[in-house]
């Protein structure tokens, strides 16, 4: 005989719906679990917020599915084809050790859209910037203000001094 096994389905939840969905959710004698983490900007105080903003998972058994898929406050289970997303136990022990450690040891954040700095190489060294928008690949979309005007343009994180 087969035991039915717990796994932690992953699945996402409407926006402003968070204690409405967690209610739901104990009433059904389903735990979950929604990892926060302490991360502060450079030079101000930690702040919580969400590791996967939207994103819930709960410990159920897969013949649950169609119960929390069907909870108000769930938006969707997420789904690859045919497969469910599952985390295992140790995936979601790992999440809870980044989320311990950044309580003892904040995240710290170095570069945040409104950031204002200067570009640090090239023919533009010294001009002021303001970050636009957050790093990807190392490159960042920044405003670069030039003779009285600003303009939009993207540049490596190496080049801008914060």
């Amino acid at each position: 005989m087969q035991r039915n096994l717990k796994i932690w389905i992953v699945a996402t939840y409407k926006n402003n719906e968070l204690v409405r969905l967690q209610d739901n959710l104990k009433n059904q004698n389903f735990k979950f679990y929604n990892p926060k983490i302490n991360r502060s900007k450079l030079n101000s105080s930690p702040k919580e917020e969400f590791l996967f903003p939207g994103y819930i998972f709960i410990y159920a058994e897969l013949k649950d599915y169609s119960k929390i898929k069907y909870t108000k406050g769930i938006s969707s289970v997420i789904r690859f084809s045919n497969n469910i997303a599952i985390m295992d136990d140790d995936e979601i022990n790992q999440l809870k050790k980044i989320e311990y450690e950044s309580y003892t040891k904040p995240i710290i954040q170095k570069v945040f859209v409104g950031q204002e700095g200067t570009i640090s190489e090239g023919p533009l060294k010294g001009s002021l910037i303001t970050i636009a928008s957050l790093p990807k690949k190392e490159r960042v979309n920044i405003f670069i203000h030039i003779l009285g005007t600003k303009r939009k343009v993207t540049a490596s994180l190496n080049e801008i001094k914060l």
